[in-house]
């Protein structure tokens, strides 16, 4: 199978690229790698189906679909859903009735494609027909109804649903908003299980927290919970103060948040404040507290804090361990895991390891990764990470040995990516200079344009953290289109004034040294007065 580099240089397979050609627009590279594959599987075919179909050339897919040789159902679920995309809902219909096979994927595709055209009564004689319904289904049809404004209806839908997730709640919720009826929606949020960004933002929005004659504690939560998943935390404390009582989760979500949003001498001021008032102390608020001293390398304060534990558990004595770690205390790390008397965890080896990392302990950080690799001797994030403290220490015979060593295992880490959500379309960064974005050029002047405001702001990259065997500026450009800069830059162009921007990344790193993104893009929020999270 012919394999093609870019971004990062990690190689992806060719039905990947097609995949992502295809989501980039970039219908005729796609093509050229399909035609290029020696050896075409069925997953071959269907990406390449799709992607005609997503550059809206609904003949060019179908002559494809009708040169395939095999076809499962997977391919016949593709076509249907290709032409409801494009609105051609008479041949999605005909391809349904001509299917050897349907799955509950077909029907919930047609009747999708129906409801899009506004045909709600032939969505709805359509679903009653299925044979198997999935929560899917049902909220497809949900969304239709209350689309049509027929509320009551949706509700009874609503009620007979036999698992009710995320979606269809809040579906319900924005009908109820619709037509004033804020009692109705209040209840069912309430009573969601979970909640996503969609459902906290209809919440926040729609100002329903300040129409509600009597404001309960547990309302108060929710909206605190609310403001601070997006980011709006001067908008939770301001719920928070205003509260005549507050319970331990009260306390601990506005300490959280604190945590999160970076406001670390905030997030201590009003623990204080928790022991002053004589609140018990609970998990969360210790942990979200032990992590800000950390933060902040208050060594003292975090052993005092931590003394108050009757009984510490693995998450505590992990925050310890990063908290050590982070003052250079690596040894006093070492020596705390050895006396722990609970069973040590990947998380507490973990933060051991990133200390290492930033103190340069080859010592410990050997001894770090083997306890990481002990129990699952087929994750490779361990050996590299270890292979990255070799690099930053110039030791590029041993990173190459334990490179070897790793593909000799077979062993791959997953290349690093970030993605932002725009308009409700998903554009996903590597690392490199992003030149298969159909808007490179805009993002790269907007990656200039920062460089100058960080330059000016004192920000100098540190090319320490480019863990390859390559010359100074060679590291320092390196630096300049990390996938995550990438994603934010984007952000700053596409989403509107006074909205966060939502960076999310696939590798969850939870090291105690300080990543220069840290410092790096606190200062694209001072110098361009906007709010970003990374999730």
């Amino acid at each position: 199978m012919k394999y093609e580099k870019y971004g990062t240089g990690i190689a992806i397979s060719a039905n990947s690229q097609i995949a992502q050609y295809a989501r980039l627009g970039q219908i005729e590279k796609a093509r050229r790698v399909f035609n290029q594959m020696p050896d075409k599987n069925i997953v071959s075919w269907n990406s390449m189906v799709g992607g005609y179909f997503q550059s809206n050339q609904p003949g060019e897919a179908r002559r494809l679909f009708d040169k395939m040789q095999e076809r499962n159902t997977v391919s016949w679920n593709g076509l249907i859903s290709g032409y409801v995309k494009n609105g051609m809902i008479s041949e999605a219909r005909k391809v349904f009735d001509s299917m050897p096979e349907r799955n509950v994927v077909s029907w919930t595709s047609m009747v999708r494609g129906y409801m899009q055209e506004g045909m709600i009564s032939e969505a709805e004689s359509l679903f009653w027909e299925m044979p198997e319904k999935n929560v899917v289904s049902w909220t497809v049809m949900l969304g239709g109804m209350i689309q049509e404004g027929r509320i009551d209806d949706a509700r009874r839908l609503y009620d007979m649903m036999p698992k009710k997730d995320v979606v269809a709640r809040t579906n319900m919720i924005g009908g109820y908003f619709q037509i004033d009826r804020l009692a109705e929606a209040c209840e069912i949020f309430y009573e969601m299980p979970r909640r996503n960004v969609v459902s906290w933002t209809t919440m926040v929005s729609r100002n329903l927290f300040q129409a509600m004659p009597i404001k309960s504690v547990v309302a108060c939560n929710a909206m605190i919970l609310g403001y601070g998943e997006n980011g709006e935390v001067a908008k939770a404390r301001e719920v928070f103060d205003n509260m005549r009582d507050r319970d331990e989760r009260t306390w601990s979500a506005m300490i959280k948040f604190y945590e999160c949003k970076g406001f670390e001498l905030e997030a201590l001021d009003l623990f204080a404040l928790m022991q002053r008032e004589g609140i018990r102390l609970n998990f969360p608020s210790l942990i979200s507290v032990l992590s800000v001293c950390g933060s902040l390398a208050n060594h003292d304060h975090g052993r005092q804090i931590h003394a108050q534990l009757v009984e510490p558990g693995t998450a505590h004595y992990a925050c310890m361990v990063d908290l050590l770690g982070r003052a250079g205390q690596v040894k006093k790390a070492m020596d705390l895991i050895k006396k722990m008397p609970v069973e040590t965890d990947a998380i507490v080896w973990g933060a051991l390891l990133g200390a290492c990392r930033q103190h340069m302990k080859l010592d410990l950080a050997e001894v770090s990764a083997r306890k990481l690799t002990e129990p699952d001797p087929e994750k490779a994030g361990p050996y590299v990470l270890l292979s990255n403290i070799y690099a930053s220490q110039g030791r590029w015979h041993d990173v190459a040995e334990l490179r070897e060593n790793m593909r000799a295992r077979s062993l791959r880490k997953s290349p690093g990516c970030s993605w932002i959500e725009v308009e409700k379309n998903v554009h996903m960064f590597t690392g490199g200079e992003s030149t298969g974005h159909p808007e490179h050029e805009m993002i790269m002047r907007e990656l200039e344009r920062l460089g100058v405001l960080l330059r000016e702001a004192g920000y100098c990259p540190d090319g320490s953290f480019v863990l390859h065997d390559v010359e100074e500026e060679e590291k320092v450009h390196s630096l300049g289109y990390h996938s995550e800069k990438l994603a934010i830059a984007y952000g700053l162009l596409k989403v509107p004034q006074g909205m966060p921007i939502r960076v999310m990344k696939n590798l969850q790193v939870r090291l105690v040294f300080i990543c220069y993104m840290t410092i790096n893009f606190s200062r694209v929020e001072t110098t361009t007065a906007r709010s970003w999270l990374r999730v």
